[in-house]
């Protein structure tokens, strides 16, 4: 499954292949056509962390979440998430503070 959502800045793509169990989220600032895989955003993290247990592999860009109906969890509340215009707008703060450390490419196409 994927599904791309336009914030005020950036661009995002979801992708959960549920015959995989992989999860991941990326990320395009608009302005300058850069992208980044942010899964592993502290944010990210913190509002995300309870649909993950040890027993996942939960990489640095990538999760491998082991069970179908934790990560159709995972992909339902991201969904919900990426509809609220609050939480948005302070991810978009948090990727800019992300942005400007560098680390940010040009080779993700959303």
């Amino acid at each position: 499954m994927e599904k791309k959502f336009i914030g005020f800045k950036y661009a995002y793509l979801i992708v959960a292949d549920l015959e995989a169990f992989y999860f991941e989220i990326q990320s395009k600032y608009i302005d300058e056509n850069r992208s980044s895989t942010i899964t592993n955003l502290n944010y990210l993290l913190s509002e995300l962390g309870n649909y993950y247990t040890k027993n996942d592999e939960v990489e640095e860009s990538t999760w491998i979440i082991k069970s179908n109906i934790r990560l159709r969890k995972l992909w339902q509340i991201t969904n919900e998430l990426f509809n609220d215009n609050g939480f948005i707008k302070y991810l978009e703060e948090k990727l800019d503070e992300d942005r400007a450390c560098g680390g940010w490419n040009s080779y993700i196409n959303l």
